[in-house]
């Protein structure tokens, strides 16, 4: 287990890559909306690999700006290894896995497609940028290469399709904030918060944070 959270980052990266390498051998079997999921999957394990590996620094960034303003043990408060990882990971069960076995339930696909493709956009885009007076921060580039042109070609297609109604957005709307509320910052992180926790983020995770930025 401690190898698990010390490493789920760096495991994602070769889960990302086996993503797309299975997404392109079984292309053909695959519909047009399972591809985009598939892919939108790889890509947010990329994004893991980029706040917490390279160029990283996401665990000092949150601790000091981002979830809490210069905490008093950054490493381990409030955000910690086995919340970062139980935050990720579930995030990737919870919004990103169901569309690739259920494609045609639209607001399956849209709760993952909004949370990645243009929240994220905002956060990383705006509001981590504006925080550190930065042009970059780390996540940002797989939500502008990775995200954000699935999500709109997902949109471009279901529209021209036909596929999605206004409650499709609605719906898909309410189970990202849900998830992200009660389920991210209520749930997971405030029940793990703990200034003595077991779980501090090593201390390379944490230097990390002067590559954060550009």
């Amino acid at each position: 287990m401690k190898f698990l959270l010390r490493h789920f980052y760096n495991i994602s990266a070769f889960i990302g890559i086996a993503i797309i390498i299975g997404t392109i051998i079984f292309w053909s079997d695959l519909s047009v909306l399972q591809r985009l999921a598939l892919l939108n999957l790889a890509v947010l394990n990329f994004h893991f690999y980029e706040e917490f590996g390279f160029p990283g620094g996401f665990p000092m960034f949150a601790n000091t700006m981002f979830a809490y303003k210069d905490s008093p043990r950054p490493e381990r408060f409030p955000l910690n290894q086995m919340s970062a990882f139980l935050t990720n990971w579930g995030t990737a069960v919870v919004l990103y896995v169901p569309p690739i076995f259920f494609p045609d339930t639209i607001w399956f696909g849209l709760a993952p497609i909004l949370f990645g493709g243009f929240a994220q956009l905002i956060v990383h885009g705006i509001v981590n940028n504006k925080m550190l007076k930065s042009y970059y921060n780390a996540g940002l580039l797989s939500v502008l290469l990775g995200h954000l042109p699935i999500a709109i070609v997902y949109i471009i297609y279901i529209q021209t399709h036909n596929m999605a109604s206004i409650w499709d957005y609605i719906i898909g709307i309410v189970i990202m904030v849900v998830w992200y509320v009660v389920g991210i910052r209520i749930i997971i992180n405030k029940s793990l918060e703990d200034m003595n926790s077991p779980y501090p983020f090593a201390p390379e995770e944490m230097v990390r944070f002067k590559n954060n930025k550009i």
